[in-house]
């Protein structure tokens, strides 16, 4: 592909993010059903003044979110207000995990048109519009997980290391690798050594989120804990059931189709296993969410690192005729 598209992929994506930069508001009656800019989010701004140097916040800073520190610290360096540092790493990440699920859709042997129409609706979705730049991190994750899927794919195991112990210290929810990682070593490898690859990156986990919770800065330890009060609040919100239908989007419904349907026999096992490994995980963990957290479309954006890739199988399948439409308007 050449170096233009790809510019011009990643300015798409700097402008879908941008109607939402630092929470800015939306037509109405749109921000009555947004709402205020919420707790997650100061929490972050927070974390990075402290990293900045006010250390009298510690008291205000809690887990979860003080056990993410990589994005606020490195936002700090930025010469900015804390909202919008938070968001241009947030976007440098996310635009950087584009041009790596690029080169996984190369390796994959997908043609260059496939590949465009793939990578614009990755852009051109509800959780790159309404999560990306609206001082969430989970933009930064979705980055760092695409480099991490790549590496894995890749079999570079140690570049696939470091990448994920990176992954660690943006949000503990990158361990919806762990299972793909699992997956793809049982499908395509079939040496002794498999266990010890598998098993560096399980304990590896487990050591980072101990050391994380140990040494941040928080009021209290923080435990996800599932209850019926929070799932019933979460069953009551609209915008549960929305995000979700919403985040899903294209590439999750053509993937749904896809597995359940004949035309998966058409990809190898080595391939398909892990990428509907991750698609599977990812909704695990918004239900997951739906018992222990505010949960809406963040905790399902995680699978567009499988289902771009599971979409991009079924539209370069089908009869070019049936797509004809959206390679007229999008290549």
């Amino acid at each position: 592909m050449k170096l233009n598209k790809l510019i011009f992929l990643i300015l798409l994506l700097i402008i879908i993010s941008l109607p939402r930069f630092n929470w800015r508001p939306l037509p109405e009656p749109l921000n009555k059903f947004v709402g205020g800019k919420p707790f997650d989010v100061e929490q972050y701004e927070k974390y990075l003044e402290y990293f900045r140097g006010n250390t009298n916040l510690v008291s205000e800073l809690e887990g979860p979110f003080s056990y993410r520190p990589l994005v606020p610290f490195l936002a700090s360096y930025l010469p900015f207000d804390a909202l919008t540092s938070i968001n241009l790493i947030n976007l440098f990440s996310l635009s950087i995990g584009l041009l790596y699920l690029y080169k996984l859709l190369v390796k994959f042997g997908f043609q260059e048109k496939s590949i465009i129409i793939n990578l614009i609706i990755f852009i051109v979705s509800f959780p790159v519009f309404y999560y990306t730049t609206s001082g969430y991190i989970d933009a930064s994750l979705i980055g760092v997980l695409l480099i991490i899927n790549y590496y894995l794919f890749q079999k570079q195991y140690l570049k696939f290391i470091v990448s994920f112990l990176l992954g660690i210290f943006v949000k503990e929810t990158i361990v919806i690798i762990l299972p793909v990682m699992v997956i793809f070593f049982m499908s395509n490898e079939n040496s002794k050594g498999r266990f010890i690859k598998m098993i560096l990156p399980i304990l590896s986990y487990i050591a980072m989120i101990i050391l994380v919770r140990t040494l941040a800065p928080q009021k209290g330890n923080y435990v996800w804990k599932p209850s019926i009060e929070i799932f019933v609040y979460n069953l009551s919100r609209f915008k549960t059931y929305l995000t979700f239908i919403f985040t899903l989007g294209i590439p999750g419904i053509l993937s749904l189709y896809l597995i359940f349907s004949a035309k998966r026999k058409n990809i190898s096992k080595d391939i398909l296993l892990p990428l509907a490994t991750g698609f599977l995980f990812s909704i695990l963990l918004w239900i997951y969410s739906l018992f222990a957290a505010y949960s809406d479309g963040r905790q399902l954006w995680t699978s567009y690192a499988y289902t771009t890739v599971l979409s991009g199988y079924l539209i370069q399948s089908v009869n070019n005729n049936q797509f004809s439409f959206i390679k007229k308007y999008f290549t």
